[in-house]
């Protein structure tokens, strides 16, 4: 593992092939993508890694199944995690310590979305973080029905994933920004780092700090 990190932070991609790394790596991007979108409590940098993945395919690291198909899969398979989270756990007292823990606001987003867009609410949330968690959770709470979520979830999962690599892609290809690709990776890097650590902390201060609210409750 560390190897793999060593090689990507340097941007030795042909180290990292003959390392033998590339499947570890691609297992690592599929297990974040799912478990960033099927629980709140894990405020995994997705975003960032999909740009990540867009830039490791231009270079020719990653195959484009990887990135167009494999990693829309995980994505989409977390949120029906996150859907059936929603359908367990609806009314139950898990689901303030979950209200408690997201950032202001995510919850009136997602029931927002749903309001005004019903099933499409899953393609802009998506883009949002903790709120694409919630939206399927929020699904869930209302009993729609699993194979319209399941459509959805893979749909929007598809979208995203094209959008945010096809971007990353496009820019590590331009000749003007050929001199700062090995830039662009180490701040690719150190953004999912930081946002990862951000949001840790994040949740961390939100649940800690009103304890006994939850007693009282």
């Amino acid at each position: 593992m560390q190897e793999m990190l060593s090689a990507i932070w340097q941007q030795d991609f042909q180290l990292l092939i003959e390392l033998g790394k590339v499947d570890l790596l691609i297992s690592c991007l599929l297990l974040i993508l799912f478990l960033e979108s099927a629980f709140v409590f894990l405020p995994l940098p997705g975003d960032s890694l999909v740009l990540l993945s867009g830039g490791l395919m231009a270079a020719g690291v990653l195959q484009p199944e990887v990135v167009y198909l494999y990693l829309p899969l995980a994505a989409g398979l977390g949120s029906l995690v996150a859907y059936w989270q929603g359908h367990a756990l609806a009314h139950t007292r898990f689901m303030r310590h979950i209200e408690r823990a997201v950032p202001n606001g995510s919850l009136a987003r997602a029931s927002g979305l749903l309001e005004r867009h019903g099933l499409l609410a899953m393609f802009s949330s998506r883009f949002i973080p903790f709120v694409r968690v919630l939206t399927p959770m929020m699904m869930g709470m209302t009993r729609l029905t699993v194979a319209k979520v399941a459509v959805i979830s893979l749909v929007s999962a598809l979208c995203w994933t094209l959008v945010l690599s096809m971007a990353s892609a496009a820019l590590m290809k331009l000749p003007v920004l050929a001199q700062y690709h090995q830039l662009l990776g180490k701040v690719l890097v150190l953004v999912s780092a930081v946002l990862f650590l951000l949001a840790v902390v994040a949740i961390a201060y939100r649940l800690l700090r009103s304890p006994k609210a939850v007693v009282e409750e």
